[in-house]
């Protein structure tokens, strides 16, 4: 994303040079009143960065045309993928290959995780009030404002809601994310107040993103504060983990927040990683839908598409 603030006399002038120098698809982010009349304005224009997981590094993919069970096998350990997913794709893997023979590693590779998984647009109107839940540090605040921010690019209108009153710091900082984008901020400090700032705003913005308090799901007390929280009719609950965390133990704290409702996922710092188990072994036993990818620390380009071949890419990576 290219930024660039103006000094202008009036909004008019300032559209005229915006547009003069990034273009009809730049976006006004924010502008302010200076003490000497003045309005600064702040633009930014979408540079068409293609996003590509582990995008800084060269890697090498098979392109051998005989798809070799084996080879996939070695990729699946490497990546620590659980026993029984990767149980799951061999088999629908050999069940592919028996019927389309010419197919290459990649291609019978994608098409059964096409199969096994579901993936979705993370800004699919159909789904307007999305809740994110995670422990603490899992980077729901910061995919919050990455999500606000493509959302600003499409023209599409959403309203940040905080309900964490537990880490007052989380909430100035996703408010920053917020008061940068031009995007409005909400706290709620309960339930009954995030239903009624929910039909407040239902028919007044495209989305509703709601930041809930990151919790340890061991402790019985802390996953009540979010279970009052998430029985929000027709609210999507999006799962945030760390695509680092060992696999076993990432199912487990995925488990207690399916309980929750959560039925999609967010893996965050794809790019700290280079192992896809986790991910993998998450969303398999724990039935719940691709729809991003955290890849970098840029609020701009830091979420990527998560589809059956970019997967499949990342499993034959060496």
């Amino acid at each position: 994303m290219k930024v660039k603030k103006y000094l202008v006399s009036n909004m008019a002038e300032g559209f005229l040079q915006i547009k003069a120098e990034l273009g009809e698809d730049a976006i006004i982010l924010s502008s302010n009143q200076t003490s000497d009349g003045k309005i600064e304005v702040t633009a930014a224009i979408d540079e068409d960065e293609e996003i590509e997981f582990f995008a800084q590094e060269s890697k090498s993919i098979s392109t051998k045309q005989i798809f070799s069970e084996s080879h996939i096998r070695e990729c699946m350990e490497y990546h620590h993928v659980l026993d029984v997913v990767s149980q799951k794709i061999m088999a629908t893997i050999r069940q592919i290959s028996a019927i389309k023979q010419a197919k290459t590693e990649q291609e019978v590779l994608s098409e059964s995780l096409a199969k096994l998984y579901a993936f979705n647009d993370i800004l699919d109107k159909r789904q307007q009030i999305k809740m994110f839940m995670g422990v603490s540090g899992s980077g729901k605040s910061t995919a919050i404002a990455k999500i606000a921010t493509q959302a600003k690019f499409q023209k599409q209108t959403c309203v940040i809601i905080s309900t964490d009153n537990v880490r007052a710091g989380a909430n100035k900082q996703l408010e920053a994310f917020a008061n940068i984008l031009n995007v409005e901020f909400v706290f709620c400090s309960n339930a009954q107040d995030l239903q009624k700032t929910i039909q407040q705003y239902q028919k007044q913005y495209d989305f509703i993103l709601i930041d809930t308090p990151g919790i340890n799901p061991f402790i019985e007390a802390e996953v009540k504060r979010v279970w009052k929280l998430a029985h929000q009719e027709n609210c999507q609950k999006i799962l945030t983990i760390d695509a680092g965390r060992n696999a076993e133990e990432a199912v487990e704290i995925a488990e207690i927040f399916s309980e929750l409702g959560a039925t999609a996922l967010l893996p965050t710092r794809l790019d700290l990683t280079r192992r896809i188990g986790t991910v993998l072994s998450v969303a398999a036993c724990c039935d719940m839908s691709f729809y991003a990818g955290s890849v970098s620390s840029s609020i701009a380009h830091g979420l990527a598409p998560i589809t059956p071949q970019t997967l499949s890419k990342l499993i034959l990576s060496e």
